[in-house]
């Protein structure tokens, strides 16, 4: 049987979005005869030169990138299976469900969603395309009940730091789009006429999370705080210095600021005390560990938001923000996590957003990725027509990276756009987190017998009826 040629697109060798398909491609690999190739998402003319059956992507619309691939792809005749990356999205009518698809049109064989909620919305959207909407639940979060994570003593040694034993954890927000121009564009496309009153107000935002940061860094200093950079705070591509909520806390003894550094895993797993102002991040820590607290810092917590805060303890002050810490430190636990209230909601967040939390939503889009892998002729002789654009980028990422010394380009304005480009095109990563996460995939399949089940019709049927938390 002839081996499906598959090209997947990365746009970084670590991340959300490699998250997201690294079990799909175990899946793909184990049960569907697919040779993967992988390929950096700048270079679009891989298609061209590789001319493969199927190309797999995280989404379609997160960059113009991957909308081109998506749609190059299908303008020669080559299956296109797609993920979602950002699935939780609001259905009030106010998400950009198009994103970077100028065109408006889908060139994936399935639309998948992280839950019912979210198909059900985007089929009253857009009607038209209903019979390809499915429901894959989030991939990306199966790593909680698949993966082992590291240890805080193991973390704390690889940084130096062993000389603390308690850790509060704090995933950024989006506030450094208010220091780059690229940044106010989204947020003026997203919020239109109520722009300047929303940038107003992230300013007050930024300025106000940021004292009740310091107050509780300089209250616990035996506490090591772990700060972490929101990934899309600022496009790749810009290499001017950081300003958030938190980098004016990072000389601090107590403060480790990470940018890109660490998976949030890595970090919800070391920490005692999970943090943010606004992120879907606390959803990780329930399903990673179901007793750790959860707090959002929102000194104004009245704002138009995901309903993730109804699952966790939200705080406006420093002073009630130190008593929660003290209360965890002291009875190994924050009574206010588990008020009957907060505990519904959490079991009902989890289901509305990731759609389910058994560890399976790789094996749901593994079926639907069957299906498309059903409809390719492999070993088909391809013509692919070349685009002047995409061969010009793979003759100048080629030849460039012969010229390529960082701290020369970062300082030529025309050349240190193209940094984040040449540090990772060749994916170096990927390889070695395959190494490292499938072993644990052949652990949870072998112990759930998937090679068995998968067989069985009556199995896929209630892989979509069971298992909703």
């Amino acid at each position: 049987m002839s081996k499906i040629k598959t090209l997947v697109y990365f746009d970084n060798d670590k991340g959300r979005d490699v998250e997201i398909l690294m079990p799909v491609l175990y899946y793909g690999e184990k049960y569907l005869n697919l040779e993967i190739e992988k390929a950096f998402i700048f270079d679009i003319d891989k298609i061209r030169r590789h001319k493969p059956d199927l190309v797999i992507l995280a989404n379609t619309i997160g960059s113009r990138n991957h909308h081109l691939i998506a749609k190059y792809a299908h303008q020669n005749g080559i299956k296109v299976f797609a993920l979602i990356s950002e699935g939780n999205f609001r259905t009030d009518g106010t998400f950009n469900y198009w994103g970077y698809n100028t065109d408006r049109k889908f060139y994936q064989e399935y639309i998948c969603h992280w839950s019912e909620r979210t198909r059900k919305f985007l089929v009253r959207e857009l009607p038209e395309y209903a019979d390809r909407m499915v429901v894959t639940g989030a991939t990306g979060f199966d790593r909680y009940k698949i993966y082992d994570f590291e240890t805080k003593e193991s973390f704390l040694k690889r940084y130096g730091l062993e000389g603390f034993r308690k850790v509060i954890g704090y995933a950024g927000w989006a506030f450094g789009k208010l220091h780059n121009p690229n940044g106010l564009e989204e947020l003026h496309e997203t919020y239109k006429e109520h722009a300047p009153d929303f940038i107003r107000w992230m300013h007050r935002q930024q300025i106000e999370v940021e004292n009740l940061l310091r107050t509780a860094i300089e209250n616990n200093p035996d506490t090591l705080f772990i700060l972490k950079r929101h990934p899309n705070e600022k496009h790749p591509h810009l290499t001017q210095p950081d300003n958030n909520e938190m980098v004016r806390l990072a000389d601090y003894p107590n403060v480790l600021y990470l940018t890109d550094e660490e998976d949030v895993h890595t970090l919800i797993s070391v920490s005692d005390i999970w943090t943010a102002f606004e992120s879907t991040t606390v959803l990780e820590a329930w399903l990673m560990k179901p007793d750790m607290p959860t707090i959002f810092l929102n000194p104004d917590p009245d704002f138009k938001r995901d309903i993730n805060y109804k699952g966790t303890v939200v705080v406006s002050e420093a002073e009630d923000f130190q008593n929660l810490i003290d209360e965890f430190y002291r009875k190994g636990k924050v009574e206010a996590m588990y008020t009957p209230e907060r505990v519904e909601a959490r079991h009902r967040i989890v289901r509305d957003v990731i759609g389910f939390a058994d560890g399976m939503n790789h094996i749901r889009a593994g079926y639907y990725l069957a299906e498309t892998v059903k409809k390719i002729r492999p070993g088909k002789t391809r013509k692919v027509k070349p685009r002047l654009l995409y061969v010009a980028r793979w003759l100048g990422l080629s030849l460039g990276q012969y010229f390529y010394y960082k701290p020369l380009f970062l300082r030529l304005p025309k050349f240190k756009k193209t940094v984040w480009i040449f540090d990772r095109h060749k994916l170096p990563g990927i390889e070695r987190l395959k190494k490292r996460y499938y072993p644990y995939l052949d652990r949870f399949h072998a112990e759930h017998d998937i090679p068995e089940k998968i067989t069985r019709s009556s199995w896929w049927k209630s892989l979509w009826e069971s298992a909703r938390t």
